[in-house]
């Protein structure tokens, strides 16, 4: 198994509302950009459905990852899911690579990734993967 680590920036974000409740929860979809640089460096796209609750939220998506690591140069789907608490300053969440979806030198790329939010409001992510000849 490697490990590559980054952070990222958000370069864009923009989430439509979909339905909000009488009892204070609304739905969103949101369409993302961000730049990944460290040990991966590149770019990525992601889809994301939200639902807010009172205090609290949770989403799931997809983000497609066009990046270079160790010397090689592909890309990949992660998907996501993630709930927790609004008032958290600090977060995380572990997202898995969707097998079958690596490119080019990333062909066969199978792993997991986990995002934390710092307190300074930065983000970090390390991308734990192996690059099979074959996915089994």
């Amino acid at each position: 198994m490697s490990t590559a680590t980054a952070s990222f920036t958000l370069d864009s974000w923009d989430e439509d509302e979909w339905q909000e409740t009488p009892e204070g929860m609304k739905f969103s979809r949101a369409s993302v950009t961000k730049t990944y640089s460290g040990e991966l460096e590149g770019t990525s796209r992601a889809q994301f459905l939200f639902a807010y609750g009172k205090g609290g939220a949770g989403y799931v998506g997809h983000e497609m990852i066009e990046v270079s690591i160790g010397g090689s140069k592909g890309s990949f789907m992660l998907q996501h899911q993630a709930v927790g608490l609004m008032s958290d300053e600090e977060g995380g969440a572990e997202w898995h690579i969707v097998p079958g979806t690596g490119t080019e030198g990333l062909a066969g790329i199978q792993g997991t990734a986990t995002m934390r939010k710092l307190e300074d409001g930065s983000h970090t992510f390390t991308l734990n993967y192996e690059l099979l000849d074959e996915l089994v």
